[in-house]
């Protein structure tokens, strides 16, 4: 049986080399989200988003096997450019075979003109195993998302 965690969040801080509005689009943007919200070698096959407090957002994920993984909720909290909060539900994940609800916070923070500060902090984590599975899962997806920003950093510098 996995072990209980005695602090069930994490917290994953990364800087981008991108103005705050552009990595807050790609946090909210679907198919932005569909380009980076998958940790290699899985991949997005379906991203849905509608940004706002109430608003609902859907990730469909394939990994190398073949097997879907759907990720849902509700949009809480969304400040342009400073800060989202959103449930976070792994459907079929929990240890019932039910839903596995958490809450990811990110926040942004602009610490140079063309620099932003992501902090990602997940929120009801049950397992030590999860903790360290979505830490992992967290960074992989922010250099999912420095590639993407750097891939595009030339359409918007011109």
């Amino acid at each position: 049986m996995p072990a209980e965690v005695a602090n069930p969040s994490i917290t994953v801080v990364r800087t981008f080399e991108a103005p705050v509005a552009d990595v807050f689009f790609a946090w909210t943007d679907a198919a932005k989200l569909k380009r980076w919200l998958a940790p290699a070698p899985c991949q997005v096959l379906e991203a849905s988003a509608d940004p706002r407090p109430g608003g609902r957002y859907r990730l469909v994920v394939v990994d190398p096997r073949g097997d879907h993984h759907t990720v849902s909720g509700e949009y809480r909290e969304v400040v342009p450019g400073q800060r989202l909060v959103q449930t976070w539900n792994h459907e079929g994940k929990g240890p019932d075979g039910g839903d596995y609800p958490s809450l990811v916070t990110v926040e942004f923070r602009e610490i140079g003109p063309r620099t932003t500060e992501v902090t990602v902090r997940q929120e009801g984590l049950l397992t030590v195993e999860d903790r360290a599975g979505n830490t992992e899962g967290w960074r992989l997806c922010l250099g999912n998302l420095a590639a993407l920003l750097q891939a595009e950093a030339p359409a918007r510098s011109s």
